[in-house]
């Protein structure tokens, strides 16, 4: 930086969003990014003339407190900033005759009176000369263009401190975008004495960085999404990483910006900068990267290109690192016991129910469910049945979106398996429209004359009903003797487990609620405590006859229909899987049953 950039710098307030770091948070900086350095290597440094701060400050004494005042970068200091500036205060070290760091201190307070001032961006050249000071033989004004550069369109720092929804700002947002209306490129250009090929070139050249510290172009994208507060927790060559991210996030917008269009990603550019400035990436094509993933990501139905949609993008991104963004399998349940229960015996089949994507929801009862039956005329004065339900709703939505198989488990009462296949659980019209974007009653008439009815309730095997109820299905008359006699402090004998047992194979279903108040209002405890025991019997004994009861049938169910429900990583795949699936479902057929 020279003097002509360190006046434009002070007055135009370049500093506001990227603040310059004194010499002791610079070197903290570069240690977060794993890069080794203490005042005496700097201060080595600048006596062989390889590598200055951006400016300093000589602070002003205060004889009352007795304290060198050191100025602020903000807002609020930008008269103070240019009385320093016009006094000499703030200078560039270029200028002066190099001098010792302990010379920057006050000989009889000790107190530093003269602060170095770094700008993140210099940590660039500081990696290559450390790698080998011989480089600035024949690449120190490279090296100065490129920081010069990033330090002047550095008014685009919050978005490159984004996640693509939210952007972190070093001031209120009025100053910011006031700030933003009032910047000149071209001008900020001319005073560091380059072009806006330079622009384009060094875009180029800080993404070639990308895949070496971050790896490949899925988890490039995957950071550009991550929260900045997250981010910034990370250490070493990831953070470098994000740190080089940051600055191609910050010198694209302030390209797109300039050239008032589109420009290409930061893991699209392949080192030719006159594409950067030349070409339209959506008129990409072949196997370039924007090329692909205009053919991938383009929802050929309605021609909408699904990379740009965060929500779409991250769903694909998460799929394709099997992170399990979403989950693949959405299981409700009747109860309470369901829902507390399935997750612990998937944990002692040796799966975390969470991690493998699977969601239970309780819905409270078979009748919430399926909803009100309503009855009307349709154009054709025919009366048709339909059910109404919240849960009919979020069947859809995930299932359309996310491609979430919907899983029922219940009890065995109120004619529930009629329920399920007289409810009309999906929505029709959006399943033909994630195949077939003709109007559905098109599509009808073509599809039952090919298959026959149309199905819009939820496929049988997606379900499972209790013989009796949970515990009763699932845990033996011992098991729910020990297990309520401990919680309750009972004296229940096993031939009064038995003869509920009995009734319910009777036909009359009472459950273990009829021993009493008690036993029904301590029913989850007394779950819990016997599938405590179940466990301690387990790990005592090894005995895998356990692993015969009704839920681990299920379970072995539900992992199959995960396994496989392959999750799209592209829009292409998304298609194919959608048309797959929504016919399947229209046709009543189950696509995860093993032959």
């Amino acid at each position: 930086m020279n003097s002509e950039f360190l006046k434009y710098y002070i007055e135009t307030e370049l500093y506001l969003q990227n603040s310059p770091m004194n010499m002791k948070k610079f070197i903290d900086f570069c240690k977060k990014r794993g890069i080794k350095i203490d005042d005496k290597k700097l201060e080595e440094l600048e006596e062989k003339k390889l590598f200055y701060p951006i400016f300093r400050v000589t602070n002003i004494y205060n004889p009352i407190s007795e304290q060198y005042v050191s100025p602020s970068f903000d807002e609020y200091s930008h008269e103070e900033l240019l009385g320093y500036l016009e006094n000499g205060n703030i200078y560039t070290p270029e200028d002066k005759w190099f001098c010792k760091f302990k010379e920057f201190y006050d000989s009889e307070t000790h107190n530093l009176k003269t602060y170095s001032y770094y700008s993140a961006f210099q940590i660039w050249s500081l990696i290559e000369i450390l790698s080998d000071e011989r480089i600035l033989e024949y690449r120190q004004s490279y090296f100065e263009n490129f920081v010069n550069l990033l330090i002047a369109i550095q008014i685009y720092s919050p978005y490159g401190r984004s996640n693509l929804r939210t952007i972190n700002l070093k001031t209120e947002i009025d100053v910011f975008y006031k700030k933003l209306e009032e910047f000149d490129l071209d001008e900020a250009l001319e005073v560091i004495n380059l072009g806006h090929d330079e622009l384009y070139k060094s875009y180029c050249v800080v993404c070639r960085k990308l895949r070496d510290l971050l790896g490949s172009d899925d988890i490039i994208q995957l950071w550009k999404n991550i929260a900045w507060s997250k981010k910034d927790k990370c250490i070493g060559h990831t953070r470098l990483g994000i740190e080089y991210l940051q600055w191609a996030m910050m010198l694209k917008r302030c390209i797109e910006d300039d050239l008032a269009h589109e420009t290409f990603d930061v893991d699209e550019v392949d080192g030719n900068w006159e594409k950067v400035r030349d070409k339209l990436p959506s008129n990409e094509t072949g196997r370039t990267q924007r090329g692909v993933r205009n053919n991938w990501y383009t929802n050929k139905l309605n021609d909408e290109y699904e990379f740009r949609l965060n929500r779409k993008k991250l769903y694909y991104l998460a799929n394709s690192l099997t992170l399990d963004y979403h989950p693949r399998v959405i299981i409700f349940v009747e109860g309470d016991t369901e829902e507390i229960m399935i997750p612990k015996f998937f944990e002692l089949y040796g799966y975390n129910f969470r991690d493998l994507g699977f969601e239970i929801v309780n819905i409270g009862g078979i009748a919430n469910f399926n909803g009100a039956k309503l009855t009307f005329q349709n154009e054709n004065k025919k009366y048709v049945k339909k059910v109404i339900s919240n849960f009919k709703h979020l069947v859809n939505f995930n299932f359309d979106l996310w491609q979430a198989i919907p899983f029922f488990i219940g009890d065995n009462e109120n004619s529930i398996i009629e329920n399920l296949k007289e409810g009309v659980i999906f929505d029709t019209k959006k399943l033909i429209s994630g195949f077939d974007n003709r109007p559905a009653k098109e599509v009808i008439p073509e599809l039952i004359d090919e298959y026959g009815e149309i199905n819009e309730s939820l496929i049988e095997t997606w379900t499972h009903i209790w013989k009796y109820d949970f515990e009763l299905d699932n845990f033996t008359s011992l098991e729910l003797k020990n297990a309520i006699n401990e919680v309750c402090s009972t004296d229940f004998s096993l031939n009064d487990i038995q003869e509920i047992l009995d009734s319910c194979k009777g036909g009359k279903k009472i459950g273990i609620k009829s021993l009493g108040d008690e036993v029904e209002e301590n029913k989850i405890s007394i779950n819990l405590k016997a599938f405590d025991n179940l466990v301690k019997y387990y790990d005592d004994t090894k005995d895998s006859e356990i692993f015969k009861k009704s839920i681990f049938k299920v379970i072995e169910r539900l992992l199959d229909i995960n396994a496989t429900n392959h999750q799209p990583i592209d829009t292409q795949h998304a298609l194919r899987n959608r048309e797959e699936l929504n016919k399947s479902i229209l046709l009543g057929r189950d696509i995860f049953l093993r032959d």
